[in-house]
């Protein structure tokens, strides 16, 4: 899956996308968009902000703009739609997420959730076809899902002080994703941001509920599986150009966690 760590380039008529994935895996990431998660099938682990939750069919997550969001496996096959958007597709109506905060990004009830997963449902046919007012009948479907959402999940006036840590984490993960291929160690990136080493990892790990050097680790490895499986470069050409000083360091992380080796990877190619 590719990174998305970024600000999402959508069409200036209809900033948004939506589409239907099987065993979401990916580490932890924030972006300025909006991005809603609806469980159609089994079973994955989303973590958002400091919490993290199993979240089985016919469940739904709510991730608002800069939340920092990772998925997990969650022990069975599962099946998601995400939908993502600029708060902007709101317009006028841009209440949420700029003034008030969910008191808690999963909603479990399944009476409230079934008609806001027929939504998306809807929203991710009407995707697919090309035809006149589609992007109107999209739009509008996006705001009857955000205003039922509004109404399912109790809110909270906006906290600016998790906020702040979250814009900080966010430049954070910038720099790591921008400069992960080069040397970074605890002390350096700590240093770049005028962080104690220690407080820095706490707050890492507390954020995102993974170590710095795991995070660290997670995105180089995705960084190499793309090579792997779209170049003919050797493997250890790829381990060094992704930022692991060695091929044995790099089989090991690989394989922690990936559950096979690199070159198990290139056989089953």
């Amino acid at each position: 899956m590719k990174f998305f760590y970024q600000n999402w380039q959508f069409d200036s008529e209809l900033p948004m996308t939506i589409f239907s994935t099987n065993d979401l895996r990916y580490h932890a990431h924030c972006h300025p968009e909006v991005e809603l998660i609806y469980v159609v099938s089994g079973s994955l682990f989303v973590g958002v902000n400091e919490d993290k939750q199993l979240v089985s069919g016919g469940q739904f997550v709510v991730c608002g703009s800069n939340d920092i969001h990772y998925y997990e496996n969650g022990g069975t096959d599962s099946n998601v739609i995400i939908l993502i958007f600029k708060p902007d597709l709101l317009g006028a109506l841009r209440v949420w997420p700029s003034e008030f905060q969910f008191s808690s990004p999963y909603l479990t009830d399944s009476q409230k959730t079934q008609p806001l997963g027929d939504l998306m449902i809807s929203i991710l046919t009407e995707s697919t076809k090309s035809e006149p007012g589609s992007a109107l009948i999209i739009r509008g479907m996006i705001l009857q899902l955000c205003g039922s959402l509004q109404r399912s999940i109790p809110s909270l006036p906006k906290n600016k002080e998790p906020h702040k840590q979250r814009a900080r984490m966010q430049k954070i993960l910038s720099y790591i994703e921008e400069n992960c291929c080069s040397e970074i160690t605890l002390e350096s990136i700590s240093r770049h941001f005028n962080m104690d080493p220690h407080h820095f990892s706490r707050t890492f790990k507390s954020t995102l509920g993974i170590s710095f050097k795991t995070y660290l680790n997670t995105v180089r490895i995705s960084l190499a599986e793309i090579q792997l499986e779209t170049t003919d470069s050797s493997i250890t050409d790829i381990a060094l150009d992704c930022g692991f000083t060695s091929i044995r360091t790099f089989n090991r992380v690989y394989k922690s966690l990936k559950g096979r080796t690199p070159s198990e990877l290139r056989k089953g190619d």
